[in-house]
C-alpha cells in the first residue's frame, strides 16, 4: 500500500519554463510523471524525452524544438510565432495539437493516433506513419501534411 507523501508526489506535474532567450541541446524528460514545458521568447532547445506519461507543450516565439525518444502522450497546448517543433523522431501512442498558430511548423514522428489538430494562419503539420486522424480543422493558410520519410 502507498503512503499519502508517494501518492502525492506521483501526481504532481514537473514544469519546465523557459522565458526569453535560451539555448540548450542536452536536456532530459524522464518517466516522472506528466511534464508541462512552456516557452517563451527566442530559443534553440533540444533533447530526450523517456515517459510513460503525458508531455504538454506550450512555445511562443521564434526559435526550434527538437526532442527524440519514447512519450505515451504529446499534448501541445499552443504554438504562436515563427517557430519549428521537431519531433519526427519522437514515438507516441498519442498526439493533441490545440492550437498551432502563426508561421509555426510542427513534425510529428511515428504515433497511433492524432486526436485533434487545430490550425490557423499558416501554421503547417507534419506526421509521418499511419496515424489515425480523430478530428482537425483547418483555417487560413494553414495546412496538414503526410511526410514519407523526415530526412
Amino acid at each position: 500500500m502507498r503512503s499519502p507523501k508517494q501518492s502525492l508526489r506521483q501526481m504532481q506535474t514537473r514544469k519546465f519554463e523557459f522565458d526569453g532567450h535560451h539555448q540548450n541541446d542536452s536536456l532530459l524528460i524522464g518517466n516522472f510523471g506528466d511534464v508541462e514545458f512552456t516557452v517563451r521568447g527566442t530559443f534553440d532547445l533540444s533533447g530526450m524525452i523517456y515517459s510513460r506519461k503525458t508531455v504538454e507543450f506550450t512555445v511562443m516565439g521564434s526559435g526550434m524544438i527538437r526532442f527524440h525518444g519514447v512519450c505515451k502522450k504529446i499534448v501541445i497546448h499552443l504554438v504562436k510565432g515563427d517557430c519549428l517543433l521537431d519531433f519526427s523522431r519522437l514515438t507516441s501512442k498519442e498526439v493533441c495539437c490545440v492550437s498551432l498558430r502563426d508561421n509555426s511548423r510542427t513534425m510529428v514522428g511515428p504515433t497511433k493516433v492524432i486526436t485533434r489538430a487545430n490550425l490557423q494562419d499558416q501554421a503547417v503539420f507534419q506526421y509521418s506513419g499511419t496515424p489515425r486522424l480523430q478530428s482537425y480543422s483547418v483555417a487560413g493558410r494553414s495546412r496538414i501534411e503526410f511526410v514519407q520519410d523526415f530526412v
